[in-house]
């Protein structure tokens, strides 16, 4: 009961101080509701990580992450895992083979997509800010089909992040209409990049050696080349817009007559 106390009243206290002090307290407090075969004041705790929110790293959390992975708590990882302010390179690459745990992973065949809910996390844990040398370090812990499950969630998220990222690059009122929906979490096409990177960086060899890994990353390059072609014909069109916008000849004068009008479509092979 006294535990329970000082955890309410240390949550208050960052809220309100926002000092590294209470930060500390809380960690202790947690640390004592951390016992071998359960974790006492788990909902308190879940209320508290909500209400501090983008305020504590994942550092100061170190054991409870710990104990919720081994009790294979898979509501207070997420919770800690979509709040805190800093994911430790180390807790990250332990969420990930947590999360892809739950996957059966079939030798003779490769999934198109991994199971919504698995992407869903994925997408929360790679959107945080990483160290990616650092990383890399890290990520020579995933065996094989853990590898090769984390290339083929990369693989269906680069079309996304280009699409995402040309949408954000739209006018200032489109932008202001898709902020109004839910925004929905997931790695930007740099994050995207870095993350290639350094799962290739970390598995090399087992790309070598493995036919799926250089199917992937093949398939990948493919994408990210053509793209980048449709990318520049889209600057070539764009450019040539203004300059049409700009020339006096192509300007529509207002009038109040009724006019035949031609569109011309212009269509990407």
């Amino acid at each position: 009961m006294q535990i329970a106390e000082e955890l309410k009243s240390a949550c208050s206290k960052i809220n309100e101080s926002k000092n590294t002090s209470c930060l500390y307290k809380f960690k202790e407090n947690v640390d004592k509701c951390i016992n071998d075969k359960k974790i006492d004041n788990r909902e308190l705790i879940i209320q508290c990580i909500h209400k501090l929110s983008g305020l504590i790293p994942s550092k100061l959390l170190s054991q409870l992450v710990a104990k919720a992975i081994e009790l294979k708590d898979k509501d207070l990882c997420f919770v800690v895992l979509e709040n805190v302010l800093l994911l430790e390179e180390a807790h990250a690459v332990d969420f990930i083979k947590f999360i892809l745990s739950e996957i059966e992973f079939k030798q003779d065949e490769l999934m198109m997509r991994l199971p919504l809910d698995i992407e869903h996390k994925l997408d929360v844990l790679f959107e945080k800010k990483f160290d990616y040398r650092m990383m890399s370090g890290e990520l020579k812990r995933l065996s094989s089909n853990e590898f090769i499950l984390c290339l083929q969630y990369l693989q269906n998220n680069v079309k996304k992040a280009f699409q995402d990222n040309f949408q954000s690059n739209q006018s200032t009122y489109e932008i202001e209409k898709m902020e109004t929906n839910q925004k929905v979490a997931s790695p930007n096409i740099l994050q995207i990049t870095n993350l290639f990177s350094c799962f290739v960086d970390a598995h090399f060899t087992h790309i070598t050696l493995s036919d799926k890994s250089q199917e992937i990353i093949a398939d990948v390059l493919q994408l990210i080349e053509n793209q980048l072609d449709i990318f520049f014909d889209l600057i070539s069109i764009d450019s040539l817009i203004k300059e049409i916008k700009q020339n006096k000849d192509f300007q529509i004068k207002n009038t109040n007559h009724n006019s035949d009008y031609f569109i011309e479509v212009l269509k990407l092979e």
